[in-house]
């Protein structure tokens, strides 16, 4: 994982993906993660901002499956009873490979997508069937031998 500093007085910001000249690219539903350093004393609260708008508290800001809603202007900001300093602002763009507008977002095939309650009936729905085909199973291979004793009993 290669870290790269935005470097402002004593707050540093760190990316995944790396920083370049301010901007984190990365593709949709992958993950972005701001890290914050202050070296302030005491020691600060920190907390994160998005397009000026409060996003979350802490040293990490993690974006997980990143949508077009994610992308923005992000800046670490750390706080103590002494003041308050800010990170350089970093931009989190899509990669180039996406530019293309016109596409519109392709959703999943209703029919083929199954999660949450409808993945466990699903899955409980199999296990019944499974367990129906081995008794059937059992009940024929018992059929099989209890006609094969017959068979013995009537010829000997």
């Amino acid at each position: 994982m290669a870290l790269l500093p935005v470097h402002t007085a004593q707050v540093l910001l760190y990316t995944f993906p790396e920083t370049l000249r301010g901007v984190v690219q990365s593709e949709l539903n992958y993950s972005v993660i701001l890290s914050c350093l202050a070296g302030l004393r005491p020691t600060p609260v920190i907390y994160w901002t998005f397009n000026g708008q409060p996003r979350g508290t802490g040293e990490k800001l993690i974006i997980r499956r990143l949508s077009r809603e994610d992308l923005g202007t992000y800046m670490c900001v750390a706080k103590n009873s002494q003041g308050q300093l800010s990170s350089e602002p970093v931009k989190v763009s899509l990669s180039e490979v996406e530019v293309d507008s016109t596409d519109e977002p392709i959703d999943p095939d209703p029919i083929l997508t199954v999660s949450g309650g409808s993945a466990i009936a699903l899955l409980l729905a199999g296990c019944a069937g499974l367990v129906v085909v081995m008794v059937g199973i059992g009940s024929a291979i018992a059929q099989a031998q209890r006609t094969d004793r017959r068979r013995i009993r009537r010829c000997c």
